[in-house]
């Protein structure tokens, strides 16, 4: 097979994987698939409470280019086998294909035009994202005039309502059978459902034409190999990331789909060319990072590159794609660099520490920061204590600047890039608000430092000079959890932060401590929107800041059978929609407007 070296792509087909499975193995892999996902949550526990010792990044291990597929072959087969390769792998070949299909709910005829896409000049909230102009996929979606819902109960289904006039109506569902959902994409006329088939661990991206809603039609299917990470779309280019595992002991040296990365795109299907895949040279398991771009408008294949060497947290910028994979004493970092779908991996690199999230990277000018929690050793054998650490590094990756032991006895609880200051919050008793000065990229400075009681979860930059805080109080004298608590901090001088004001709520648990996407953050129309979980099941709140506190304009109980909720707004009508309604309200005032039960 031959590939069109600078888009990475196959150009000749190979054989699809078929077969079927017998009902026993099925159940079998329900099992290996829940200690998959246990074992996951250990790992984000992990990168949670800080991770491991780390060498200098000065130390940084060469890149390798894979020589031909005998060269990949040899060094996947050198890795021994582990429990966890074993329950991933053997889950992975489980399964036969199902396909999906569209089919329209038989709603009532809807007055409004229901060909198009976004209406002409209409001003509406997206999905909360880390960078401007790079999409996140989420459960809600809305371009203007339509509202989609993905609902994952009983099956996979995807849920349209019309918004005209502020009556919602419900006009198609969308019904993919025999498929996990994971989240979507909507533009231009694109619907993309990101997932995976029944029986299956490969990445599954289905593209629908829905210009018009009331008749949807599945245009494209794509799938890659590996267990879906992270996606971003720039433009009309899907970026997909997977972690794909080997079992070292199944492959077979002149097959290359048993030890390499497959991808199955339009006429495309077939193991990923060598001159696509890279290895780290200190890689320590068999694990590839696999990302690929795909054309939502003809579902073609643009770009793919797959690293040997796994990845948990990614960035995404609109020129580079950074992903980063914990070793056992560093975190590895790589920089693919992106272009209306070619990926080029340019640069590998290390840090010390392992990071919180995707907010713990940032890019400003050609540098790339990070935040990161490390456990420090006293001797070789047993962790002493936790630092944390602010590292920049070049477009090659090589380090330009570190502040080290940063909040003793801390880990990082949330990190927000703003240009040439950087904002992170750590967390034991009390919650220091880092500020910290990176105009001299060579030579960063902490110069601000505030300690309140409680931490914030996530910090969204809310207009000239302020800083919203979403998180939880906590008890000054002995750091336990308690409940949640907003905090709006005056940024305005980072040299002198303070908390201009603070609101407790009732409600302790909230999916926007866990997901940036949860909340709705909008200064311009003064609007902090989220749900949280009280007394009595699922809530949804809005508050404003104005006089320099925080008001509540609205609190609405929810539907307790409800997965999830967001919050979003069209013209002058802000909707709350779930999976099992949509609840809308007037802006001015949040006077009830109606309600839509989804069916």
């Amino acid at each position: 097979m031959s590939a069109n070296k600078e888009n990475n792509i196959p150009t000749e087909n190979n054989a699809k994987k078929s077969g079927t499975r017998k009902n026993f193995i099925l159940a079998l892999a329900a099992v290996f698939l829940c200690a998959a996902v246990t074992f996951s949550a250990l790992g984000i526990a992990a990168r949670h409470t800080g991770g491991t010792p780390s060498a200098p990044a000065e130390d940084i291990k060469p890149l390798k280019t894979a020589d031909g597929y005998g060269d990949i072959y040899d060094t996947v087969k050198a890795f021994a086998p582990t429990f966890w390769d074993r329950v991933v792998d053997y889950a992975y070949d489980l399964g036969s294909a199902v396909t999906g299909n569209a089919k329209n709910s038989g709603a009532a005829v809807y007055e409004q035009e229901t060909t198009g896409t976004a209406e002409e000049n209409a001003d509406y909230s997206g999905t909360t994202l880390q960078v401007e102009g790079v999409d996140e996929a989420d459960r809600v979606k809305t371009d203007g005039r339509y509202i989609y819902i993905l609902s994952t109960k009983n099956g996979c289904t995807v849920k349209i309502a019309g918004v005209s006039g502020g009556a919602p109506v419900q006009l198609a569902d969308i019904k993919t059978e025999g498929i996990y959902c994971s989240d979507m994409y909507l533009s231009s006329g694109r619907l993309v459902i990101i997932g995976a088939e029944q029986g299956s661990s490969d990445t599954l991206a289905v593209i629908y034409d829905v210009n018009d809603p009331t008749a949807p039609k599945e245009a494209a299917r794509c799938r890659q190999s590996g267990w879906y990470n992270q996606s971003r779309l720039i433009g009309d280019k899907l970026y997909i990331l997977s972690n794909h595992y080997i079992d070292t002991q199944s492959i077979i040296k002149d097959t290359p789909a048993s030890f390499v990365p497959s991808v199955e795109c339009g006429d495309y299907c077939g193991a990923v060319e060598p001159s696509s895949i890279c290895i780290y040279n200190n890689c320590e398991r068999p694990e590839y990072t696999v990302i690929s771009a795909y054309d939502i408008e003809d579902g073609s294949l643009a770009g793919t590159q797959s690293l040997l060497g796994g990845s948990s947290t990614v960035y995404a910028g609109t020129e580079n794609i950074i992903t980063c994979g914990i070793s056992s004493v560093t975190t590895q970092v790589a920089r693919f660099s992106i272009d209306d779908g070619k990926i080029g991996l340019k640069a590998t690199g290390e840090i010390s520490g392992t990071l919180l999230n995707q907010f713990s990277i940032d890019e400003y000018k050609g540098y790339f920061r990070f935040v990161t929690t490390r456990i420090k050793y006293e001797s070789s054998q047993f962790p002493s204590d936790t630092v944390n650490v602010l590292t920049v590094l070049d477009g090659g990756l090589k380090q330009v600047s570190k502040i080290d032991n940063i909040a003793p006895g801390e880990q990082v609880y949330s990190v927000r890039f703003m240009g040439d200051t950087a904002y992170f919050v750590t967390f034991r008793q009390v919650d220091p608000l880092f500020s910290v000065d990176l105009s001299d990229p060579a030579s960063p400075k902490i110069i601000g430092s505030l300690k309140i009681p409680g931490f914030s979860d996530y910090l969204f930059p809310y207009g000239d000079g302020l800083l919203l805080g979403i998180g939880r109080n906590a008890d000054e004298n002995t750091g336990k959890v308690q409940n949640m608590k907003l905090s709006m901090f005056d940024i305005s001088d980072p040299s002198d932060v303070t908390e201009c004001a603070k609101r407790s709520l009732v409600p302790s648990y909230s999916d926007s401590l866990y997901s940036h996407k949860a909340t709705l953050a909008d200064p311009g129309k003064n609007i902090i929107g989220f749900s949280a979980y009280g007394n009595h099941g699922p809530e949804y709140y809005i508050y404003s800041f104005e006089n320099g506190q925080f008001s509540e304009k609205l609190y609405v109980p929810l539907d307790i059978n409800s997965e999830f909720s967001r919050g979003l707004y069209i013209n002058d009508i802000f909707y709350i929609v779930s999976d099992t309604q949509i609840l809308s309200y007037s802006l001015d005032g949040f006077a009830p407007l109606g309600t839509l039960i989804l069916k």
